[in-house]
């Protein structure tokens, strides 16, 4: 069954994105940018008054004062005018801009949240970092300045150009000239196939920087004690020297282009002096020289809104290719089902001939971690999954979550397939206690209740049950003390318990256990097999484990070997029939008496 998407497949413009996340807001966004443009069209004002001031200077000599008095008064007005209008319109787009960022930050991460964990497998947390914070933060600079300013520089081209071509159509024709040629150089940098590869090579670049980085600082120790700080380094050096050599191709390809554009746009005067000086020549009429000097005047005044031109040509490219890096995002297909017909009436768990892989039918090298499973396990009561690791025990319990769907076979809850369930029917329905508890930076009491709507007294009750209330209290500030990272860190032991009390907490009829015990000491231990036996009680109950002991009692075991079924019966069972359950069996007995062994004779 396919997922549903964000958005459509079909890729999106900068302002399609805009005005997607904008929302209700479009029309105040449009009425902020007409603001900003309104002001910036003032600036053209101050040079209509030149021209009629210079007109009257010409005409009568200057001896009628009250024209130059009133177009002195109306320059001063547009130019209040264009503070009033520029600072309303800029405000308004910066609040549009801070409003569009959270509304496509929420919905990047909603999705995020909907996304399988094969996503998360493939893309490392600094990649996707980067792209929620760099790229999505070009939007603002787009939205508050970009878009106006753009649009405004437009309209004063418009309007100077006007203005000359008022005045002197040959005069405007010879800036006009001028300035398609810059632009054509513009789209030689910009504009072309190739250039939008460099831009998306780039990105991909810098997100592995970001990546490789990460994951050098968090496994510092890990590096250092096995002496790969070089090896790192190396692999953090090949990311740096993709980055480098778009840098330099860049600059090689842009640079020629580059300089003739601003050198023709700040040679402007040089194309309108000598055209300027053959129409004074031909026809030196009051009528010409007042066209050229205002050509000589406004000419200068094109330099800013054409180098805004070119200054975000590159930011827009830029956002293009991070917008880009969003999109694959948000194409990514997620396997959540908002409404499911019916409700899933009991707990039992079925695998009807399974088959699983992670990696794409494409891969030459793909190989199942599940082949043609099938299984049961009874509704309120426990079914142990054991084997070797890569045997795919963790990846059955994994898969009854819809962490990843599968390739062949169908996986029932209560008789219902969990590819009709409703994502949130389906997460209330099991409870997972993981081998790595991930801590969360913030209270014990939001990293037990994880800041669902429960009471004090259900969170204390939860600890208690889960044998992790004493710890906490003789904590700084009890429930309240910050925990995770950067802060009060908690033993493997005493993560594993706060787990068990949000399952607890969570109350769900379906509980997996993936290597609970992993990573404890003794006396952790026996405090988690206790809050283990409270949690367990009239529940449907996989537990996923290496140590065999702690799944004696089992009311089935499974045996998995190379992602397939080998051996299934009870404990006793099992070891009558000495197979690989025997085997594994007999290997933790005689390493656990060699380890009592060793302990006696250092005693």
């Amino acid at each position: 069954m396919k997922g549903v998407v964000l958005l459509n497949k079909k890729s999106k413009g900068i302002l399609e994105h805009i005005f997607y996340y904008s929302n209700e807001g479009k029309t105040f966004l449009i009425l902020s940018i007409c603001l900003s443009v309104i002001g910036m069209i003032c600036n053209v004002v101050p040079y209509i008054s030149v021209y009629f001031i210079s007109k009257v200077f010409l005409t009568s000599k200057g001896e009628n004062k009250e024209p130059i008095i009133l177009w002195i008064v109306i320059a001063g007005i547009a130019i209040l005018l264009n503070l009033l209008f520029t600072f309303f319109g800029s405000l308004g787009c910066h609040k549009m801009a801070f409003k569009t960022l959270y509304l496509y930050r929420m919905k990047l991460m909603e999705h995020l949240g909907k996304l399988s964990i094969g996503f998360f497998s493939k893309n490392t947390s600094g990649s996707i970092q980067k792209i929620m914070d760099e790229n999505v933060e070009k939007l603002e600079g787009i939205i508050a300045h970009m878009m106006p300013d753009l649009i405004g520089s437009f309209a004063v081209l418009l309007l100077l150009f006007a203005g000359i071509g008022y005045l002197n159509i040959i005069m405007a024709i010879t800036v006009l000239v001028s300035v398609v040629i810059a632009f054509l150089f513009q789209f030689m940098i910009f504009g072309s196939k190739s250039a939008k590869a460099r831009y998306e090579s780039y990105m991909k670049a810098s997100g592995n920087i970001t990546s490789s980085f990460s994951e050098y600082i968090k496994g510092m120790a890990e590096v250092k004690l096995f002496g790969r700080t070089g090896g790192m380094l190396r692999s953090l050096e090949n990311h740096l020297d993709e980055s480098l050599q778009w840098e330099l191709t860049n600059y090689k390809k842009a640079s020629l282009p580059m300089s003739m554009y601003k050198s023709i746009i700040l040679s402007l005067l040089t194309f309108v002096v000598p055209m300027g000086g053959l129409l004074i020549w031909n026809s030196p009429m009051e009528s010409t020289v007042l066209a050229v000097i205002m050509a000589l005047i406004i000419a200068p005044a094109l330099y800013e809104p054409l180098l805004t031109c070119i200054d975000y040509a590159t930011q827009i490219n830029l956002a293009k290719a991070g917008l880009s890096q969003i999109e694959n995002i948000i194409n990514e297909t997620v396997f959540e089902i908002k409404d499911s017909s019916d409700e899933i009436s009991g707990s039992d768990v079925v695998f009807d001939n399974v088959s699983f892989s992670y990696e794409s039918e494409a891969d030459s090298l793909r190989k199942f971690a599940l082949d043609k499973v099938s299984l049961v396990c009874e509704e309120k009561k426990m079914t142990a999954l054991v084997g070797e690791s890569g045997s795919g025990k963790s990846t059955i319990g994994q898969l009854i979550l819809r962490f990843w769907d599968i390739d062949e076979g169908s996986i029932k809850i209560g008789g219902k397939d969990i590819r009709a369930v409703a994502t949130k029917e389906l997460m209330g329905k099991i409870a997972f206690v993981f081998q790595d508890t991930h801590i969360f930076s913030d209270t014990v009491r939001n990293n037990i209740s994880m800041n669902g709507d429960v009471s004090e007294e259900e969170i204390i009750k939860a600890a208690k049950k889960a044998r992790c209330h004493e710890f906490i209290m003789n904590l700084p500030d009890g429930y309240d003390t910050i925990i995770g990272s950067g802060n009060i860190k908690l033993s493997g032991g005493e993560a594993q318990r706060l787990s068990i009390a949000r399952t607890f907490l969570k109350d769900s009829e379906i509980v997996i256990l993936d290597e609970a015990l992993a990573y404890t000491d003794a006396e952790n231990e026996n405090l988690i097999q206790e809050a283990i036996k409270n949690l367990i009680r009239d529940k449907t109950v996989i537990v996923i484990a290496h140590r065999l002991k702690s799944i004696m009692e089992a009311d089935n075991i499974i045996v998995l070997k190379e992602g397939k079924i080998i051996e299934e019966g009870t404990h006793e069972q099992l070891l009558e029939k000495d197979g690989e359950y025997k085997s594994l069996w007999d290997l933790q007995f005689e390493a656990e008496s060699w380890e009592i062994e060793r302990k006696a004779e250092e005693a």
